[in-house]
């Protein structure tokens, strides 16, 4: 609940415990991750978009398979539907060397957000 409070300071919070800190069990990790990305809070969250990667990718190889699921699947900043996203989601992929449980849970989520720009783009023509 903590993690889903619209104030900067509880999402520095939040986003500390799960990427930078080893000290949340998985169950906390999942339950802040749920937290964290409120679509309405949009504005307040969105410097974390661009860090979520590498900080995913970070966790991912320190924690191991269950935390790197965890990340892929509900860190991950799905509401963020840009192609500045999708762009650094692809990036990751190329570069970065996600840890296999990681690299397949991106694979899914980025493979969601083209879809959703591609329904975007087509609604919008």
């Amino acid at each position: 609940c903590r993690a889903a409070l619209p104030d900067p300071e509880a999402k520095q919070r939040a986003w500390e415990a799960m990427f930078t800190g080893d000290d949340l069990s998985n169950y906390l990790f999942t339950a802040t991750a749920q937290g964290f990305w409120q679509p309405e809070q949009a504005d307040l969250v969105r410097e974390y978009v661009p860090r979520f990667y590498a900080d995913a990718v970070a966790v991912a190889a320190r924690r191991g398979p269950a935390i790197a699921e965890a990340a892929g699947r509900w860190a991950f900043p799905a509401h963020a539907v840009d192609t500045e996203t999708l762009a650094l989601g692809e990036q990751c992929l190329r570069d970065a060397g996600p840890i296999p449980a990681l690299r397949r849970k991106l694979v899914d989520q980025l493979d969601d957000l083209a879809r959703a720009l591609r329904v975007r783009e087509a609604a919008a023509a």
